[in-house]
């Protein structure tokens, strides 16, 4: 399913929005970009309001693979329900939720409410466009040594009713953190040498980790940072240790934006020195010792 799909599914399965909305064709009257027209026969008995239309911008992003603009249109007629009526729950049902078309997680979250009405041939039309931002996060996991990898395992094998982002499997196509099961994701933010030896290269990184916990947050932040500066390190899949150098709680970073810990690592690269004259045939000579009579 697309992320446009997902969003449909969200937002008919709810009883209490679709009890405030007409129908098209036996279903609540939400439409990706553009109702049908006025003249279809599928209208619950020519009523077209209250309607809900929405349309996804997508924009690049370097860092984030990419992004978006959410904007949702709630149009009511005005003798019937009014918009404001239907903007908290359409609203509550998309911010905070993680939907998961393929294999890249996007959160939505509020940005704006603009009232507006239009005349028409029927009458005046009034209603909310509803404005949110997409953040995407892609997956962060690559190859072992992996940093963020090794600290996916480590928060998952600490927190287990936590829900890591890109490592943790079948959480389905939409979730939504809770207080009591958490969700948190970690990505690199920069790596740069910084020695190299004849074993090993050493390399020096930051990781950004962004929690979600339903208001719950800063709760969860100490839990996460205690286990991290008490151990100092986090053991590598390949069991070489990445050294925690520093370790920073902000709660009034943006969780979706910059994420709320940040940590200064540094792990090292083995060199694996091959052999160049490898044994291809051994040979052995043995030398009969001389036996002599006293």
């Amino acid at each position: 399913m697309t992320l446009e799909d997902l969003l449909y599914n969200r937002l008919t399965s709810d009883e209490s929005l679709s009890a405030k909305l007409t129908t098209y064709g036996d279903k609540s009257a939400v439409f990706y970009q553009t109702a049908p027209d006025d003249t279809a026969t599928g209208w619950d008995q020519r009523n077209q309001y209250p309607r809900i239309d929405y349309i996804i911008d997508y924009i690049k992003n370097p860092e984030r693979k990419t992004s978006g603009v959410l904007t949702m249109n709630i149009l009511c007629s005005s003798d019937g329900i009014t918009p404001e009526e239907i903007e908290p729950i359409a609203r509550n049902l998309l911010c905070g939720v993680f939907f998961i078309p393929d294999k890249t997680p996007y959160c939505v979250a509020w940005n704006r409410s603009d009232v507006f009405n239009v005349k028409t041939g029927d009458g005046l039309i009034i209603g909310i466009t509803v404005t949110f931002d997409v953040y995407a996060f892609p997956q962060q996991e690559t190859t072992d040594p992996d940093p963020v990898l090794a600290i996916n395992h480590f928060i998952a094998q600490t927190f287990p009713e936590m829900t890591v982002i890109g490592h943790t499997r079948n959480v389905g196509q939409s979730f939504a953190p809770t207080s009591e099961n958490p969700a948190v994701y970690w990505r690199v933010e920069s790596l740069n040498t910084q020695r190299e030896t004849n074993t090993v290269v050493w390399l020096d990184g930051v990781l950004r980790g962004h929690v979600f916990a339903d208001g719950e947050e800063t709760t969860w932040l100490r839990c996460i940072a205690d286990p991290l500066a008490l151990n100092g390190e986090v053991t590598m899949l390949d069991d070489s240790p990445m050294f925690i150098r520093k370790l920073t709680i902000d709660n009034t970073s943006d969780m979706l934006s910059m994420g709320q810990i940040k940590l200064d690592v540094r792990f090292g690269l083995l060199r694996r020195f091959g052999s160049q004259y490898p044994m291809v045939k051994p040979y052995f000579t043995f030398k009969q010792e001389a036996k002599f009579n006293v």
